[in-house]
This record gives C-alpha cells, sequence and structure tokens, in this order.
C-alpha cells in the first residue's frame, strides 16, 4: 500500500505551461501529467488536496500572500479567470468520475491538510507528495515515511541535515508568501544561526527580532488541527466513470488521449486504485 499526495493548485499551476491549443489546455495538461504520476508511483490511494482560506494567518499577517492577488483592472486579470473556470472543470471530473479523494478545508490551506492527513495516517503507510513547495520540506524533517516529489525538477526534495528548516525560514523570510524576514538576515546568516542554539539564543534576545521571528515561525509552520477542525475537513469518495470523462475529453477534443490505445494507457493507469 501507498499513498499518492497531489498539492492541487501548485500540479495546475504546472499545467499552465505545455500545450495551449483547444477549449481546455489546462485540463488536458492536468490529466495527461496526472497519469503520468499515476504512472510513476502505481499509489493504491490518492489524495487531491485543494486550498481553503487560511484565517490564522490572516489574523497573524493581514498582508500574507498580498502579493499573489490580481485586481480587475489588471491585464492578467481575463487570463486568471479562464485558469481557475478551467480549475473547477478538473475539480468537477476528479471528485465525480476519478478513483481519488478530493479534500479541503474551509480554513486551512492546502499544506496544512496535507500536513494533517499524515499526521493522522499511520506511519507504516508511505507517502509521496507531489509539489515543488518547500515548505514540505518540514514534513521530510518529521516523518521518515514521507517523500516530496518536485514534479517540475523530476527529483526528490532534500531536507538540511544540520539544521531546523522552519527555524531557518523563519528567520530569513519567504518573499513567496509575502512574509518579511528579520532585518539584515539573509540566507547565510539564518543558516549560521539556525546551526548554533547559543547565538541564536543571543540574537534573539532583542524583542523586536524575537517577536517577528515567532510570527513568522507561527507563519510558516503547518498548523495541526483540533479536533473540531478535523471535523470541519470535506473528502469525497472515490468512484469511476470513465465512459462520463471520455465524453468530456471528447467534447474538448483531447484526440490524443482518446483514442482506443491511448485511452486504453489512460485508464489503465488507475487500475491500482480500483481494480
Amino acid at each position: 500500500m501507498s499513498i499518492l499526495c497531489i498539492d492541487f493548485m501548485n500540479q495546475c499551476h504546472r499545467a499552465r505551461s505545455g500545450f495551449q491549443a483547444g477549449p481546455a489546455p489546462v485540463v488536458f495538461n492536468f490529466f495527461r501529467q496526472f497519469k503520468s504520476l499515476v504512472d510513476e508511483f502505481k499509489p493504491t490511494r490518492i489524495y487531491v488536496v485543494l486550498e481553503g482560506r487560511p484565517v490564522k494567518r490572516y489574523e497573524l499577517l493581514p498582508e500574507y500572500k498580498a502579493t499573489r492577488r490580481v485586481e480587475e483592472d489588471d491585464p492578467k486579470y481575463a487570463e486568471l479567470q479562464k485558469f481557475f473556470k478551467q480549475k473547477d472543470q478538473i475539480v468537477d471530473l476528479l471528485s465525480k468520475y476519478f478513483p481519488v479523494s478530493v479534500v479541503r478545508h474551509p480554513t486551512s490551506e492546502c499544506d496544512d491538510t496535507i500536513y494533517n492527513l499524515i499526521r493522522m495516517s499511520s506511519t507504516a503507510v508511505p507517502w509521496t507528495v507531489v509539489s515543488n513547495d518547500t515548505d514540505f520540506i518540514q514534513l521530510i524533517q518529521q516523518y521518515s515515511h514521507v517523500k516530496v516529489w518536485n514534479p517540475i525538477k523530476k527529483e526528490y526534495l532534500e531536507a538540511p541535515s544540520d539544521y531546523d528548516y522552519i527555524t531557518w525560514k523563519s528567520l530569513r523570510g519567504d518573499g513567496s508568501d509575502n512574509i518579511p524576514g528579520i532585518p539584515g538576515v539573509g540566507d547565510k546568516t539564518a543558516a549560521d544561526l539556525a546551526t548554533d542554539p547559543e547565538r541564536l539564543a543571543k540574537f534573539l534576545d532583542d524583542p523586536e527580532c524575537a517577536a517577528q521571528f515567532q510570527r513568522n515561525y507561527d507563519l510558516i509552520s503547518f498548523r495541526g488541527w483540533s479536533q473540531d477542525e478535523q471535523m470541519e475537513m470535506v473528502s469525497t469518495s472515490p468512484s469511476l466513470n470513465w465512459d462520463a470523462v471520455k465524453v468530456v475529453f471528447d467534447v474538448y477534443g483531447f484526440k490524443s488521449i482518446v483514442k482506443d490505445e491511448s485511452w486504453k494507457k489512460f485508464t489503465d493507469a488507475f487500475k491500482l486504485l480500483w481494480g
């Protein structure tokens, strides 16, 4: 038994590149890539994990991920709306017709949801998380039965062996999430501090540095759910309806998937999940 866990939005954004013809190129690219991942890892269960709204992180830092927002007057807005429409179409297909579980927590990001799924599962079952988000290094440092596959570089993420990743990133910040680092601390200084507990403790004697470090630590660390929060998670049950999938793929003109030989290869990839 093995579990494949897909960081859905990360994979969707990857599907924005490549083949661009037809009415739904993101849908086409996603399912081609998805099938390749299933072929590669041959899982017996798949979780596709969606994003929720990270309420707790917004409370800590209202500007969290603000640099990713696109306003309606931005030239990129129309293109982004087309992307989100195709994203919803992918979710609909996965939820209704594929032997996977589509999972979402309304007030948790995908990262936290994946962390909690792993935290609640048996350590005897190996997990492969698919994402190029380096925040998942936290999982590698905490769980020996978890690997993280970078689908762009086609290699597993590696964790630093001499310092705690969260400590390092809390010191230098995370520009991609709009989390400011402590002034004067870059990658090297952060690594030096994270590998020297005495020097780090002395550095954090400064109340302002200590407060920013703690805020960043709370923003970057995965959040464990309470029992009440756990009950808020929503998950679809695996199902299978290849006829319905093929109808949609035919409408979209995905000829290279639905022609006879290719279609058999596509559906055969999921046999371990359904039999």
